[in-house]
This record gives C-alpha cells, structure tokens and sequence, in this order.
C-alpha cells in the first residue's frame, strides 16, 4: 500500500536512507521534517507499506518553472526498495503512483539524479520510461 509518511515512519525511512547510502554518517530523519512535508502541497514523502512495514520510499517535489506557462516539472529524490523487496513490482507501482500524482498538476517533466554507481537503479528507471538525457552536478555545501 503506497501512503504519505507520518511522523512515526521516522525510524524506518531513516534505515531505509542509510541502505541507500551507507557511508552517510550525517542521515537523520526528524519526524517534524515529515509532517511539514506532508503539509506542504508541492511535496510527498511517500512510502510502500507490506504488512505494516514501510519497505520502500520517494520524495517527489513540484517545482515552480517561468519556461513553459503554469507547467512545473517534478524532482524524483530518495527513491530506495528495501533490497529483500525488490523485483516484487514495488518500485514499479511507487513511480507509477507519483507519474498520476504529476499528471494531476499538469508536470512538464519528471527529473531524476543517481549515483553513477547505482547501475542496478539506472537499469529500472530506463524501464519505467526514464532517459540518459543529462549529465548531473551536486555541490554539497
């Protein structure tokens, strides 16, 4: 079942980050953070629960754009499956979700980074429709 992420899902999409990046010592999820986002309409912290257990997230962000009209583009970040849940279709029905959720605000575009290293990630957002269209820069300050 894919929800919004509460405040007590703090713990969870903590580990569920460090999976993602293990060797970030700075990951800390506050559950104060969670619940501005879930106030916030331009933001969904969503999160894939099997039998009360969140086993994958997403942030999925509208961004204001001048370019074209009212259209935003949307910012895919922190998308992680729990590695015993994956080829289970949940990352599958996670993006498939957040692609209504664009379309409902008339999205441009959805925009994603990953890690150069997380081939495995590269080889499904290709099958989810996604292209290699840009080469990505991070500053991290």
């Amino acid at each position: 079942m894919i929800r919004e992420a509460e405040y007590q899902d703090r713990g969870r999409i903590e580990e569920l980050y460090k999976i993602l990046i293990p060797d970030d010592d700075e990951i800390k999820v506050l559950g104060e953070r969670i619940v501005q986002i879930k106030n916030d309409p331009n933001h969904y912290l969503l999160v894939y629960e099997v039998e009360g257990k969140a086993v994958a997230t997403v942030l999925l962000s509208f961004c204001l754009d001048a370019m074209y009209g009212n259209r935003p583009y949307a910012m895919l970040e922190n998308v992680i499956v729990d590695p015993a849940c994956r080829g289970m279709g949940i990352g599958r029905e996670l993006f498939d979700y957040c692609e209504v959720l664009c379309k409902k605000v008339d999205c441009r575009e959805i925009l994603l980074l990953s890690h150069v290293r997380r081939t495995e990630a590269h080889e499904f957002f290709e099958q989810r429709g996604y292209v290699h269209v840009a080469k990505g820069f991070k500053k991290y300050i």
